[in-house]
């Protein structure tokens, strides 16, 4: 005789198969996106800092150095010009590196929200089939009961509610 098996409901786990949102940004980038975060990688680190610091301090130090022959004597006129234009060139390649490095941050958050949801699904699944099981402990409890109460003499009962610690008449 083969035993049929009782279960508290199906409780299928969401499928979600996490995708790589660094991977699925970067492919979509051309060739003009590239060089843009390529730049704004660069100059966004402390290398640059250090390069175009030393730089002036360089271009400053050999003009005074120069004396009376220096073409751009202090306050350093050209220099300043020369700073200026590469500002205005670095400027909109800087925020166009950093729109490009948002939109890696924004995938990277609808995926994490994705799969937030996906397990809050699995979860809310988890507690109904926990919640199923109390019921039906709770429904075989005072099956369980009942029958005791009914095929044990009072005596025999309140001694097996001594030995149990008085749980068995505590419960539901």
């Amino acid at each position: 005789m083969t035993e049929r098996r009782r279960t508290l409901g199906t409780f299928p786990p969401h499928a979600h198969v996490p995708t790589n949102p660094h991977r699925r940004v970067r492919e979509s980038f051309g060739t003009q996106d590239r060089i843009a975060l390529a730049i704004t990688t660069a100059v966004g680190t402390m290398y640059a800092v250090y390069l175009f610091a030393s730089t002036m301090a360089g271009w400053m130090l050999w003009q005074v150095a120069s004396g009376a022959a220096a073409f751009d004597p202090y306050p350093f006129a050209f220099l300043l010009i020369m700073g200026n234009i590469v500002q205005l060139l670095l400027m909109p390649l800087i925020m166009v590196g950093q729109n490009l490095q948002a939109r890696h941050s924004e995938a990277r958050a609808e995926e994490e929200f994705r799969t937030t949801q996906k397990t809050f699904h699995d979860l809310e699944l988890t507690m109904a089939h926990l919640d199923a099981q109390d019921a039906e402990l709770l429904r075989q409890t005072a099956m369980l009961r009942g029958l005791v109460e009914q095929l044990l003499p009072p005596d025999e009962r309140a001694r097996l509610e001594a030995q149990l610690g008085g749980s068995a008449s505590a419960a539901p």
